[in-house]
């Protein structure tokens, strides 16, 4: 099996679930590296997180197999009981990380589920454990419903716009995983997926919010020693020193677009 093909299942099985939940499904959104799978998928691409400038120079992460979803906490106290009794219903069990729900699919691999909540909802109200994420109301409240076919069925799920995947990435790396660089590869993929300009657009609409996080962008991005831009590199180890010069500079241009 490909790591395509895996790619494939882990998708077919997060459709399945999703259709399960039924009316739970309503305030559940996709984040995390899986957004940038599916944004590339949406465009034709194999869901690979990777990313060509226009030298040429391609650098890629990988495949995510494990989704990361966001339950929008508000109103939803039917949830109580019922999500736990859908995820086990699906074969899922609890892993020793609570957040985590894992199944064996039929290809052997292990899919595992990280189950998110908007930070600010208390946690004897979540109807399983789930992890706090500061930031989500953001992207819950300007997220927008897409769909994919996937083994010749619709994928329909929520997933966050430029804003709300930037914010929730561009804090990640500022206060939980500084020392990590995917969190700055994925907003430069993020980025050269969508457009420079749809990303403008959306940082635009989103006024004094969008600002900000521009302003942070841009201290994160601002030249070739600049954090954000060494991150990137990390993922360009094995390409010549020339090549990773063309895209120091092309990870510094895209973002100056902003």
């Amino acid at each position: 099996m490909t790591d395509e093909e895996r790619f494939d299942e882990i998708l077919g099985e997060l459709r399945e679930l999703l259709l399960d939940l039924g009316a739970l499904s309503t305030p559940v959104m996709l984040i995390g590296g899986q957004v940038l799978a599916l944004e590339s998928k949406r465009r034709g691409g194999s869901g690979v997180i990777a990313v060509e400038t226009d030298t040429g120079v391609a650098v890629e992460r990988g495949f995510s197999f494990e989704p990361d979803l966001l339950f929008d906490m508000d109103g939803s106290e039917f949830m109580a009981g019922r999500l736990p009794e859908v995820f086990s219903g699906r074969g899922f069990s609890r892993r020793s990380k609570g957040y985590r729900w894992s199944k064996d699919l039929p290809s052997g691999q292990r899919m595992d589920l990280d189950l998110f909540a908007p930070g600010d909802v208390e946690v004897d109200a979540l109807p399983t454990q789930m992890t706090p994420l500061l930031d989500s109301r953001v992207a819950l409240r300007r997220s927008q419903q897409v769909s994919l076919t996937v083994g010749g069925k619709s994928l329909a799920i929520l997933l966050p716009d430029a804003v709300g995947f930037l914010t929730m990435k561009e804090r990640a790396k500022r206060e939980h995983r500084p020392e990590k660089s995917k969190d700055s590869f994925d907003m430069f993929v993020y980025v050269k997926l969508v457009g420079a300009q749809s990303t403008r657009e959306a940082l635009d609409s989103a006024g004094d919010e969008g600002e900000r996080l521009r302003a942070r962008l841009k201290t994160l991005f601002w030249s070739r020693d600049a954090a954000g831009v060494q991150d990137v590199l990390t993922y360009a180890s094995q390409h010549s020193s020339d090549e990773q010069e063309l895209l120091a500079q092309a990870v510094v241009d895209l973002f100056d677009e902003l």
